[in-house]
This record gives C-alpha cells, structure tokens and sequence, in this order.
C-alpha cells in the first residue's frame, strides 16, 4: 500500500534536523532552557538586588517580575498564529541570551537599580514566551504515546536547571562575582541557542510572518495605552508622583488578613481565577459575541471555553493540587519545630533523595501511561499522591523526633515525593490531553496559568489552619481538601488515548 501525500509529510515533519537529535535530546535541552530564566527570575532577583544596595521595599517588588507567568495566556496566541514554535524558541532564546547579557554589565552599579530592574522584566516576559512556545513545540512533535513517555525527562531536565540555578551558579557568582557569573549564565543560554538551532526537528508549516506582530504592536490602541504607560513611570520616576497613595494603598491591604500575605503572584493567580470564573457564567454569550476567523486573535479564548465540559477541565486543574500544596506549605515548619529536623538533614532527606523520588516518580508514571493509557492510571496515580500525606499525620501522632527517628522521616518524605511524582506525570498528561489541535500553545498556557491557583490558596491559608488545627489534623485536611479533585476524575473529558500522528492529541473521552 503506498504511503499518502498527508503521511509523508508528517512524517518528513517529525524527522530530526540531525541524526542525533532524537526526541530524547530535545525534549531534555528544552525543559532544561524553559526552566533556566525562570530560576534566575525567580531564585536570583531578589539576592542581586540586595547586594546593589536595594532597600526592603525595592526587594519585596521582585515579586512582581514571576506575573508574565500569570499572564503568558494573554499573548500566547500570536505563538500558535505567527511563524513556528521552533523559530519562536530559538530567537526567544537568542533575546534571553543578549538580555542575560545586558544583566551581567549592570549588576555590579547601584546606580542601575531601576535599570536592572527593566531587564529582569524582559527577561520574565522572554521567559514566559520561551514557556509557550516549548509546550506548543512538545505538542506539535510528539503523538500522545510520546507525550506521555516524555513527561518525566522533561520534569526531570526543567528541576535540574532550577537546581544548578540555585547551587552551582550561586556558588560561582560568589568566587568570580556578578559580572562573570552572570556572564557565564548568558554562556550557557548561547550555547542552548545554537544546540536548538540544529537539534530541533521542523514540525510545523509557517504561519504569518514576524511583520505580523508589527501591525498588532502599531494598532492605534496599543502605541497610545503604552505611550499613557510610559508617561506615568516616567513622571512618578522623576517627581515621585503617586508614591504616597500608592504606599497608603499598600499599607492598608497588608493590614487586612489573608489579603495582606498576597504576594504580586497571588494577585495575578487569583484576578486570573475571577476573569475564568466570570467567563465560563457567560461563555454562550462571549462565544456567540467574538467567534470569529481561525487566525483572529480571540479565537484561541473562544474555543477554548466552547470546549465541551470546560469548566469540569478547569476545576480540576484548580483542585487536583490542593492537597499537595496544602502539605507543601507547613511541612518544613512541621519537621521543623515538632521532629527537631535539622535544616542540613532535611535538605538532604527533602533536595537529594526526595528530588530523586520524585524523579523516579514522574518516569514510572510516564512510562506506564504511554503504554496502559491515562483512564488506567489517572486513579492510582490521583489517590497514591494523596493518600500519602496521611503519612505525615501519622508522624505527628508518633511526636517528638527522638521516638520517631531520622531514618523514617527521610522513608516518609521519599515515599511523598515519590506518589507527588506520580500525580505529576497524569497530571501533565491531562492538561497535554485537554489541548485543542488548533490552539495548542494557547491553550497549554491557560491551563498552566490556572495550576498555581491552588499553591496561592494554600499560602495564604495553611499557617492559620495548622496553628487553629494543630499538625495531626492540619494533615488530615490536606487529605480531605484533594477529595473533590479526585472526585472530579469520574466526569471528566480527554481521558481516553487513541492512536495519533506527531502534532495530534489523543481524542476526548
């Protein structure tokens, strides 16, 4: 039988740009590059300005830079409508690489605070486009089975670059300095730029040119809304206009409970939950109002919540990780102040043979969903990481640390991480599964948006029920806070894998 116009492009598509540029390696390279900017946004901000001389008020406001990670569904449909996921990766990445660059001659002056400042704000918005572009490109490359295998290799590379972010680069900025440090971090991102420039296989036809993004920059609307913007910051930069509502306005929502304890993420998360919420009351209206064209910039959203069974999707999304994050939150403080863990022992237990856990984790998880599906293993999967977190409840029970012992702490907290790394594998695989063809990149971003949703709840909430509750039960209700998302597993679409080509999701259930 001979092979059809439509297969051999697909697969001349999924061939590799070299020999060796095999799925393995690319997905690897990628996570590790979509990870990198995002740990040194989000790890080094803050201990860079402090070492500027930055006051505690200018420090706290680094918070702010991790938000183009809340809002990156805003400007990810021009991702899915313009060139290809792979020329919007290697350019990003040659961008992250000039800016990395442009942070490294700045750092070593106070006088470039507000400077420095800038360029990290670029850099989070680069980092953030880099995030869409390489879960679009994920999609577009990989069939469902491949997806699934995948997904612990990408978890693994993306924590990795977030821990040599955090240890060796820090260690190395502390022998050579800010310059060279941060200039050997705008090394490695070149070095990662030219490895995709001939590692990444083409999968995609173009779509509009880069001029696209030009004539949408130029619209009347957006120059005279960024022209008000730049007018404001420059007039509060040089006559302090606004300072002083601006620090009452501060001050007065710091005072209000759980309100205060908002970080800039927080805020983000939350408005981002509001704008959903009130979409999904009136999506017949909004999608009957601005369906429009495939290539229309609204399309993206208004398919998205035309999906069937969209807000059964979203709160899943919301509520799968509540119980992790619950847990997260007070775990330390718990072993801490009640099992007398010492900070070295737990970094051990908790960054070396739980980080290793969660690995092995998330490739079991993968790989026994490659091969069985995701409607086999979602509810395994879903209740091993849940269940577990009565195990913690169970240590508080046992109490003080000298009845406990070392030994099954770290037991405790390698098993945790191990079932976290199982409801990480299922739940990427949803979220991967819960993508239109037509607007992957796009919808990747809504959903990855909405998973910190949960951790903003958890951190605003968790000190004040665990001092209300007292650890054994705090542990008990990050149990039975995962219960609704779990029950949510029996009503949901795109459980059910069928067979697909690369760039193709498996079908709804």
């Amino acid at each position: 039988m001979t092979e059809s116009p439509t297969d051999e492009r697909a697969r001349d598509a999924a061939r590799p740009a070299s020999r060796w540029a095999g799925p393995a390696a690319w997905v690897t390279t990628t996570y590790f590059a979509e990870g990198y900017p995002y740990a040194i946004v989000n790890s080094l901000a803050e201990v860079l300005f402090k070492e500027m001389g930055a006051s505690l008020q200018i420090i706290g406001l680094t918070s702010l830079f991790h938000l183009p990670w809340n809002l990156k569904l805003l400007w990810a449909p021009f991702v899915d409508q313009v060139e290809t996921k792979r020329r919007w990766i290697v350019w990003v990445e040659v961008a992250l690489s000039l800016g990395l660059v442009a942070l490294a001659l700045g750092a070593s002056s106070a006088r470039m605070i507000w400077a420095t400042a800038a360029i990290f704000v670029a850099i989070a918005v680069l980092a953030a486009t880099h995030d869409i572009a390489i879960d679009g490109f994920y999609l577009e490359a990989l069939d469902a089975q491949g997806q699934s295998k995948l997904v612990g290799m990408r978890a693994m590379a993306y924590k990795v670059a977030s821990l040599i972010v955090r240890g060796p680069l820090v260690i190395l900025i502390g022998w050579v300095g800010w310059r060279a440090g941060l200039g050997a971090a705008a090394a490695i991102m070149g070095l990662l730029t030219v490895v995709h420039s001939r590692l990444l296989p083409n999968v995609e036809s173009r779509r509009q040119p880069w001029s696209a993004l030009l004539r949408v920059a130029l619209r009347p609307r957006i120059v005279t809304v960024g022209a008000i913007a730049a007018l404001v910051i420059v007039l509060h930069r040089r006559f302090g206009t606004g300072a002083s509502w601006m620090q009452r306005a501060g001050d007065a929502l710091r005072a209000v409970p759980w309100i205060g304890d908002l970080s800039a993420n927080g805020w983000g998360t939350l408005c981002l939950l509001v704008v959903l919420a009130l979409g999904l009351a009136l999506r017949k209206r909004i999608v009957a109002r601005f369906a429009r064209g495939p290539g229309s910039y609204s399309a993206a959203f208004v398919d998205f919540m035309a999906r069937p069974m969209v807000g059964r999707v979203l709160a899943f999304v919301v509520l799968f990780r509540a119980g992790e994050s619950f847990l997260q939150k007070m775990k330390w403080p718990f072993l801490r102040d009640v099992l007398g863990m010492s900070l070295d022992q737990y970094g051990f237990a908790n960054g070396t043979l739980g980080v290793a856990a969660s690995f092995a984790g998330t490739f079991v998880g993968g790989w026994l969903i490659s091969r069985q599906g995701l409607a086999r293993w979602i509810w395994p999967f879903a209740i091993v990481q849940n269940v577990l977190n009565l195990l913690y409840m169970g240590l508080a029970i046992a109490g003080a640390r000298t009845v406990v012992g070392t030994a099954p702490i770290a037991g405790v907290i390698m098993t945790e991480h191990f079932g976290e790394g199982l409801g990480t594998a299922v739940f990427m695989v949803y979220l991967m599964r819960s993508c239109d063809p037509a607007h992957k990149a796009s919808h990747m971003a809504i959903l990855t948006a909405l998973m910190s949703v949960s951790f903003t709840l958890a951190g605003v909430a968790s000190g004040f029920l665990a001092k209300s509750m007292g650890f054994a039960w705090y542990f008990a209700f990050t149990f039975l806070v995962s219960l609704p998302g779990m029950a949510l597993i029996a009503f949901l679409p795109n459980l059910r894998d069928t067979k697909a080509s690369p760039g193709q999701p498996a079908s709804s259930a």
